[in-house]
């Protein structure tokens, strides 16, 4: 029963839960169609904020000239630190978009390369 709901809602039948609280495996998709060619390749990224709350992290694909900006959250799991990124992004036009304030080259905004 729980195969056939997955299929249903990645087929678009009634029941599905577009952009629901758990539309990760969509989200997922999106990112692996979207960004698969240009993560393939040299990837440059620049991080933005302090970190201890949320992380605004800019991904350059250079094979591609895409951009992809991602939350990164900071997060106790089991006695460890980790982070997690932010999928909720249901919307295949979403999960492409670029926020207007996003540089279109690494370093635009004065930020530091190291080798």
């Amino acid at each position: 029963m729980a195969d056939r709901r997955r299929e249903g809602r990645r087929a678009g039948v009634p029941g599905r839960r577009r952009g629901g609280p758990d539309c990760r495996e969509e989200t997922a998709e999106n990112w692996i169609a979207a960004f698969r060619k240009g993560a393939g390749g040299k990837v440059t990224a620049e991080f933005y904020d302090e970190g201890s709350y949320r992380q605004t992290v800019v991904l350059y694909l250079h094979a591609t000239g895409q951009i992809k900006q991602i939350y990164v959250l900071p997060g106790p799991a089991e006695g460890r630190d980790v982070r997690r990124v932010n999928m909720r992004e249901p919307d295949p036009a979403e999960a492409t978009a670029v926020a207007p304030w996003v540089p279109k080259k690494p370093g635009e905004l004065g930020s530091t390369m190291l080798p």
